[in-house]
This record gives C-alpha cells, structure tokens and sequence, in this order.
C-alpha cells in the first residue's frame, strides 16, 4: 500500500471526519472550544504524519489514535496545572440535540446529557476514552483495542467495568424520572456526593 501523500487526501480526512473527531474529543476533555483547538491539533499532527498512514482504509481509526493521544496530552497537562494552581474548573460540553424534537423533549435530553456528562467525568481517563468510543462513536472492541494499543480482552473488561462503574455513579448521583414526553428524564440528586 502507499502512504497518504497528497495534501487533497489530508483535506478529506478532515472533510469526513473532523465533526466526529471534535465531539469525540469534547467528550474527552470536556471542553468545547478546546476541543476545537485539539481538534486542529489532531488533524495537524494526522498531516504531518501522514507517511504512517499505509492503509486509507485504516484512516478512522488512526485519526481516533492521533486524537486520543492529543487528549490525553491535554488532560495531563490540565492535571499538573491544577496540581500547581489548586484550581478545577473543568466545562462540560454542549449536549448536541437533534433538530426534530420537540422543544421539551430537547430539554428533557439535554438534562438528562448533562447529568451523564458530569457523571463521566468521574470515571478514570481510561474508562471513559473505551465508553466514549464504543457508545458514543461506534467503534467496535477490536478497533478500539487498536486505537489504544492494547488487547481486545482489556478492551472488553475496561468496558464492562466502565459500564458497571458509571451505572454506579449514576446510582448515587441521579434520580432518572419519566420525562412529561415518556422519555426518561436524568437530574443530578441535590445532596448527591459523587465518589
């Protein structure tokens, strides 16, 4: 196979992916306009190294690679700057809501992906990058195992635990009601203590 060599290929990598690579990320750092900028970042780093890319076939799963490898970076750096500044802070993304639903289904989602956002954040990094791809992104056991460079089997037992993990969090920290539209509605419990 040849490498991706021609800048045009580079821009529809961006073309196609860009959208998924910024939520994904979104997701990760919980941040909205960073995670534009990390997402420039992805797609600067994909070019620059895009003599790695042997398989355009491979392409999803390599920008996946580069973006949880720029998250990562980001989230570490955020770790020791709380560490020296002794300050938190972190924003939660915009739930993206579809554009048919009623005005009260929209907020009864939007609720209900704000208190699963702030329940996120909660799990460790790794647990959350494997729920974030499988759910969020589709991505298969095997894909992600590829992504993060580890066996399908931790895969699959980081993802277990993750789920068990989040149901967990969850349980202490939401009371899920029947929504006014049927849809279960999430809110955070007022005297929750997250763990």
């Amino acid at each position: 196979m040849t490498p991706v060599s021609d800048a045009a290929e580079t821009g529809e990598l961006f073309t196609a992916y860009h959208d998924r690579i910024c939520r994904y990320i979104a997701g990760m750092i919980r941040d909205t306009a960073e995670a534009e900028d990390l997402t420039q970042e992805t797609f600067l780093r994909a070019h620059t190294r895009q003599d790695k890319l042997r398989d355009p076939k491979a392409a999803r799963g390599w920008l996946y690679r580069i973006a949880t490898n720029v998250s990562f970076d980001r989230m570490r750096q955020r770790t020791r700057q709380v560490a020296i500044e002794g300050e938190g802070g972190l924003q939660l993304p915009r739930p993206a809501v579809p554009k048919t639903p009623s005005a009260q289904e929209r907020a009864e989602r939007a609720k209900t992906s704000a208190c699963v956002q702030r329940c996120l954040d909660y799990l460790p990094d790794s647990y959350r990058a494997v729920i974030l791809l499988h759910e969020a992104h589709a991505l298969t056991a095997v894909e992600i195992a590829e992504l993060l460079g580890v066996s399908v089997g931790t895969i699959k037992i980081r993802l277990h635990r993750a789920r068990r993990r989040l149901q967990e969090i969850m349980e202490i920290g939401c009371m899920v009601a029947g929504g006014k539209t049927g849809v279960p509605c999430c809110e955070a419990k007022k005297s929750a203590a997250y763990r």
